[in-house]
C-alpha cells in the first residue's frame, strides 16, 4: 500500500508556455494555456467524485502484482475498495475515512470496525492536490491528448524516494484529476515498473448512504 502512496509524493508550480505559430501575419489572439497551478487547483474544490483505478505493478519485466480500486469521496468522507491479485491470489479490502476515524470492513463480522493502524491506500484529490502544488522537483513535459482529453504531462521526484523513483502523470486539463501515470523505481539491478490508469470519473453528487458504516 506504501507503493499506491508513492505516486501521489509532493509537487510545485509551473512555468506557463505559449502556442508559437510560425509564419503567421497576424496577432494570435488565442488565450494563453493554464498554469499547472490553475489545472490542480480545479480539483481542489471538487467536492464529490466517483472513479476507478487500475493499477499494475512489474519487477524486472515481469508482472507481480494487479490492483483495482473503487473510490467515492465526498468532503469529508473517503470510501475505497481495493481488489489485490498476486500469484493467482485475490484479497479484498474496503475501507471508510469518516470525521471520527477510519474503518475497515470487516467481512467475518459483516461490519465495520474503526482501525487506528489501517492506512488508507488511495489519497483523498485534496490530499493530493496539496502534495503536488508544494512540490520543488516538478518538469513539465507538454502537453498530450489521453482517451479524447487534452493533458497536461508532468515529471517529479519524490522526496522520499530518495531519488530513486521517477513518477510521470497525465493530469486532465479540464478537471485537474490524473488520468494516467507511472512510477519506476531503481534499486540495484531491480527496476520496479507501476503503471496506473484512472476512469469512470463522475462528479454527480454521492449519496450520503454510501458512507455509512451502520
Amino acid at each position: 500500500m506504501e507503493k499506491q502512496t508513492i505516486l501521489f509524493g509532493i509537487i510545485a508550480t509551473l512555468a506557463c508556455t505559449f502556442l508559437m505559430v510560425s509564419g503567421c501575419t497576424q496577432q494570435n489572439n488565442s488565450p494563453s494555456p493554464e498554469s499547472l497551478q490553475t489545472i490542480l487547483e480545479k480539483a481542489a474544490i471538487i467536492e464529490s467524485v466517483y472513479y476507478e483505478l487500475n493499477t499494475s505493478t512489474t519487477i524486472s519485466d515481469s508482472v507481480e502484482q494487479i490492483m483495482t480500486m473503487k473510490i467515492w469521496q465526498k468532503t469529508p468522507y473517503l470510501k475505497e475498495e481495493v481488489n489485490s491479485t498476486t500469484g493467482g491470489i485475490t484479497t479484498t479490502l474496503t475501507v471508510m475515512k469518516r470525521p471520527e476515524g477510519i474503518y475497515r470492513y470487516d467481512a467475518m463480522l459483516n461490519t465495520y470496525e474503526l482501525d487506528p493502524l489501517i492506512v488508507i491506500p488511495q489519497l483523498s484529490t485534496a490530499d493530493v492536490v496539496e502534495d503536488l502544488l508544494n512540490n520543488q522537483t516538478i518538469t513539465i513535459l507538454g502537453t498530450e491528448t489521453t482517451n479524447g482529453n487534452t493533458t497536461t504531462v508532468i515529471q517529479y521526484i519524490p522526496s522520499q524516494a530518495e531519488n530513486s523513483t521517477t513518477i510521470k502523470i497525465w493530469i486532465w486539463n479540464e478537471k485537474g484529476v490524473p488520468l494516467k501515470a507511472r512510477s519506476i523505481t531503481k534499486n540495484e539491478e531491480t527496476v520496479i515498473t507501476m503503471d496506473y490508469t484512472y476512469s469512470n470519473y463522475s462528479f454527480s453528487d454521492i449519496p450520503d448512504s454510501i458512507f455509512s458504516v451502520e
